[in-house]
Formats: C-alpha cells, sequence, structure tokens
C-alpha cells in the first residue's frame, strides 16, 4: 500500500508540478488518493483542447484618465484573481478604434503575388471580386486557404480577428489545366491545403501515464514536435523512443502536413529509451561457451544461482540527460547574460520559432521600445514567466511560439523576457519595477502567486507615462490572444497619431521660432552694422574737426608770432 502511494505521489508531482511534498499530500488526501480526481481538482480545464466557434473578443478599454502611470494603474489593478477567473485591469486610456481598418492581403497564385487593400467591413467575397477583376478566375472557382479556417464568402473581415497584414493562398482545383501539369499542380495544392490545415496529436507519455492533446499547423516539423515534447515528459529527443509515426516519416525534418499522419487527429505514444547494461567481453566470451556447451536450461539455471558478477566485470554505457535548465540561472547579476541565457534555453525548450527577445535590461529596453520620436516608438511586450506554474509549457509550446503570434508581436512590439521562478531573480525584477513605477506597482506584481503565471504585461507610452493596456494570462487561446494584441496595436497606433500630429505642430512651432529667431538676429546684425558705421563716421568727423581746429591754430599762433617779430623789426628801426 505504501509502495502504491509512493507511485501515486511521484505521478501526481509530475502531473501537476507540485514540488512541495507536503502539499501534493494534502491535495491527494483530500481526494482519497484518487490519482485522477487529485490532478483535475489542480489543473484548470483545459482550454486548448475545445476553442470556442466564436473567439471571445475582450472587453473593450474603459475610460480611466486619472491613471497616468502603471504605478498608479497597477494599484487600480490590485484586485488578484485565479487561473480561471482572468484579472482585467483598468485601462490607461480611452478605446479608440480607428473605423474602417484598412487590411492588406498578400494572395499567392502559382507564381504571382496579388496585393488586395480593403476596410474589415468589406467580406471574403469582396477580395474574390478584386481576384477575379486581377486574374480572371471566377469567384465560384477560388478556394481561399490562410484563414483560421474556411469562411464562406460572406463573412465580414472585422469577425475573423485578422492583422493588418495577411498571407492568403489561392487553390483552383476546379479549373482545367495542361495535361503535364495537372497531377503536378492537383499534388501541390493538396500539399499547400495539409501545410494549412491544424493537426491534433495525442501523445500518450507511457512511462508516466499521462496524455497530452497537442495541436501544431501542418508547418510544424516532427524535430519540433519531439523538442514540444521533451518539455512536456523531460524525456531528451535523443532518448525518445516513439510508436505510430507512419513509414514515411523517417526524416525529423520533415513537416506534419508531408509525413502522412491523419487529420484532424493522430494517436502517438513516446517513452524513455533504457540502455541495458552491456557485459564485458570476458563475462560475454563465457556466457557464450555456456549456450555453446549444449548445457541444458536447469544446468544452466543451476549455474546461474551461484554466478556472481563481479562490478569490475561489467561496463556500463553512460547515459547523459539533460534536465531542463532555468531559463535565468539562480542569483543572476548580469541582466545582460541573463537575457541571452533566456533566450537560448527558450530556444532549447520551444524550438526555434518563438518571439524575438530583448537582449539587454529592462530599462535599456524600455529606452529603446519609449524614448524616440512619436513615429519609431513601439508598444513594449513583459513576459514573465515562473516553471512552478502549469499553465508556462503550455502557453508557450502552444500560444506563444504559434508562428502568427510570433510573427505579428515581432512586427508591433518589443519583447522583454524575465524569469520570476528563483525569489532572487524575482527580487531583481521587482527592483527594477519600483525604480522605474514605484513601489505600488512592485507590490501588485509581488502579490501575484506561481499558478497565476505566466503573465504577458502589454505596455505603451502616452503623453510622457507609460501605461499598461492589457495584462494577459497564460490560459488565453491563440485566438484571445491576437485578439488582444491586435486590440492594444489599434489603441496604439491611435495615441501615435496623435502624439506624431502633436509632435508635428510642436516642430512646425519650433521651426517658425527659429525663423523669427534668425531673422531677428540678422535685424540685429543690421541694426548693429548701421550703428557700428554711424559711429565711425562720427569719429571721422570728430576727428576732422579735431584737425581742422588744430591747423587754425597753429596758423594763428604762426600769424601772431610773424606779427610779432615784424614789430620787434620795426622798434629797432627806429631806435
Amino acid at each position: 500500500m505504501a509502495a502504491d502511494r509512493e507511485m501515486i505521489l511521484a505521478d501526481f508531482q509530475a502531473c501537476t508540478g507540485i514540488e512541495n511534498i507536503d502539499e501534493a499530500i494534502t491535495l491527494l488526501e483530500q481526494n482519497d488518493w484518487n490519482l485522477v480526481a487529485a490532478i483535475n481538482g489542480v489543473l484548470p480545464e483545459e482550454p486548448m483542447q475545445q476553442a470556442p466557434s466564436v473567439p471571445e473578443v475582450p472587453p473593450p478599454l474603459v475610460d480611466s484618465p486619472d491613471l497616468s502611470v502603471v504605478g498608479q494603474q497597477l494599484q487600480a489593478m490590485a484586485g488578484t484573481s485565479t487561473l480561471g477567473s482572468p484579472w482585467e485591469p483598468v485601462m490607461a486610456g480611452p478605446m479608440m478604434r480607428p473605423t474602417p481598418r484598412m487590411l492588406e492581403f498578400k494572395v499567392e497564385y502559382r507564381e504571382r503575388t496579388v496585393e488586395v487593400m480593403l476596410d474589415d467591413t468589406s467580406t471574403v467575397g469582396n477580395i474574390k471580386e478584386v481576384l477575379q477583376a486581377e486574374l480572371g478566375i471566377p469567384t465560384d472557382k477560388q478556394h481561399l486557404r490562410g484563414f483560421s479556417q474556411e469562411e464562406p464568402d460572406d463573412a465580414v473581415l472585422s469577425t475573423l480577428n485578422l492583422p493588418r497584414e495577411n498571407r492568403l493562398f489561392l487553390l483552383t482545383p476546379d479549373l482545367p489545366v495542361a495535361s503535364g501539369s495537372q497531377e503536378v499542380d492537383g499534388e501541390s495544392s493538396l500539399a499547400l491545403e495539409r501545410m494549412l490545415l491544424e493537426f491534433v496529436l495525442n501523445v500518450v507519455d507511457v512511462d508516466k501515464g499521462i496524455e497530452y492533446n497537442l495541436h501544431f499547423p501542418g508547418s510544424r516539423t516532427i524535430h519540433q514536435v519531439k523538442c514540444d515534447v521533451y518539455s512536456l515528459t523531460d524525456i531528451p529527443v535523443r532518448n525518445q523512443i516513439w510508436k505510430g509515426w507512419p513509414q514515411d516519416a523517417k526524416d525529423d525534418d520533415m513537416t506534419l502536413a508531408g509525413c502522412g499522419i491523419s487529420h484532424p487527429s493522430h494517436d502517438l505514444e513516446v517513452w524513455r529509451q533504457h540502455i541495458p547494461v552491456r557485459f564485458s567481453s570476458g563475462v560475454e566470451e563465457e556466457r557464450r561457451q555456456r549456450h555453446a556447451s549444449g548445457s541444458s536450461t536447469e544446468d544452466f539455471e543451476d549455474a546461474s544461482d551461484s554466478f556472481t558478477v563481479d562490478d569490475n566485470d561489467l561496463s556500463f554505457t553512460d547515459v547523459v540527460t539533460r534536465k531542463p535548465q532555468p531559463l535565468i540561472p539562480d542569483n543572476c547579476d548580469d541582466e545582460y547574460n541573463a537575457s541571452v541565457h533566456f533566450t537560448a534555453e527558450f530556444t532549447e525548450r520551444y524550438g526555434e520559432c518563438h518571439p524575438m527577445f530583448y537582449i539587454g535590461s529592462l530599462e535599456d529596453a524600455m529606452k529603446e521600445a519609449f524614448q524616440k520620436p512619436a513615429r519609431d516608438r513601439k508598444l513594449l511586450a513583459l513576459y514573465l514567466h515562473h516553471d512552478q506554474s502549469v499553465q508556462s509549457n503550455i502557453f508557450c509550446s502552444q500560444v506563444l511560439c504559434r508562428e502568427s503570434i510570433v510573427s505579428y508581436m515581432s512586427q508591433h512590439y518589443l519583447i522583454f523576457a524575465w524569469d520570476m521562478t528563483f525569489d532572487s531573480n524575482k527580487a531583481r525584477f521587482l527592483g527594477h519595477i519600483s525604480r522605474q513605477y514605484g513601489s505600488l506597482a512592485a507590490q501588485t506584481v509581488r502579490n501575484y502567486k506561481a499558478d497565476e503565471y505566466p503573465l504577458l504585461m502589454l505596455v505603451m507610452r502616452n503623453r510622457g507615462a507609460s501605461e499598461v493596456l492589457k495584462v494577459v494570462h497564460g490560459n488565453n487561446t491563440v485566438d484571445e490572444l491576437m485578439s488582444t494584441l491586435i486590440n492594444a496595436v489599434d489603441v496604439f497606433t491611435e495615441n501615435q497619431r496623435v502624439e506624431m500630429q502633436e509632435e508635428a505642430e510642436r516642430e512646425e512651432r519650433e521651426r517658425m521660432k527659429r525663423e523669427q529667431d534668425e531673422a531677428y538676429q540678422v535685424s540685429l546684425a543690421a541694426d548693429r552694422a548701421k550703428e557700428e558705421e554711424k559711429r565711425r563716421k562720427e569719429q571721422e568727423e570728430k576727428e576732422e574737426q579735431e584737425r581742422a581746429q588744430r591747423e587754425a591754430r597753429e596758423a594763428k599762433e604762426e600769424r601772431e608770432a610773424l606779427r610779432a617779430s615784424l614789430e620787434d623789426t620795426l622798434k629797432n628801426s627806429l631806435w
């Protein structure tokens, strides 16, 4: 009985990620050591397996004009929530969504790419009409691929939660083609269709008895799937033994669409490869001789009772199993090295397809995103990870690393990531938040529990203050996250437009002031030149007058001297 409970405890901890033994035992005792009931009581309902038919659009942003800095906003948002009830913060600014919103579609058809610009009040049928005018293909012969699912012609674009730039593929299987290329075109169309499909892999971890339902696009490779399974099962790719892959799936670089698996779902099993004991040459030779001598089974079994193998006669094949390393090591003092380590380990866990994380400190990331002219600014996305949360692996592998999410975030966001698993790293991040936004903001982030992670905080700069537009929790689906990202970009774009206009007006005023200053300086220089010329002329006139007076005085003195001389001469002649 004790051994059974130890197995149940180990399975429960492996499934839920709860490392505290006392906590795990308490939860199991509450469910009478029923493993399934205990797991269901801890794990939230799986949001990734039952996506709603209509994606839930996040609630509109409400006015909160008094909240201008993130510290004040986070105080207003201090009401904590559980994973089942996402925390919806008070938004910092009015929801100003431009209506209508222009959408760009790049439609690929064979060797051509057609660009289509429509507002979001148009329909899918309007796209086909533009393609008919451009390519001459009737609308009823067109099959558009690239949406999350095949949409009818009357579907309004605004209801599809599309980004501004989209890539579609036009298929025309109903059109006759030349006999030489018909087979090739049909095969390429089928392959393209499968690349755009979503496959559900029902992967059973045989060692732990756990089944994972994983959703992947057809473009994902087998190697990427194995890396994702490694992050869930801790079985390295090189030690994974699989059952269920088609015979054609011999290359790990093959995509799910091209390896021949079933659609929409496919069953697979995986377990860890156990390396057997390898006997040394002496023991192996003796064992072969016993079999070659024709000894009976009984004799061999009797001999085995007295046969002992010295430890020196055994050699074991070394099995190097790489445990998942923390995204940021404990007590990491260098933020630059921490960000480099986070990116490298995140890539090791979840593959190359992931958001481009900023390499550097949070302060540098804020400068890069905000301290620029309005036209060059970006939204800042703060991704906070915690390895003790059961949602972290699911959110990263199935939501955050989806190609559509990665592409959209890389284009519109600057992404800074931090691992909150260790208390030392959490304290360092909270110190930055406290310095940048105040102690209230740091306290609000500190109050988050491990099972409330991961978090994606969308922050923007508005009139010199940082504002949190949205806090996304790890239980969001791909559609919900994409809708939130698009709404945040729309709000940011509108505020950016206003600030760009204000900057342009401010630059115009500064230009006029500079021109006025320059004109004033020119006028002042001219006045100074005139004044200098006037002083010069006055000085010349003064010098001329002084010279004339001096000459007159000298002439007078000469006359007086001459008269005196004549008078003396006359007196002398009279005597």
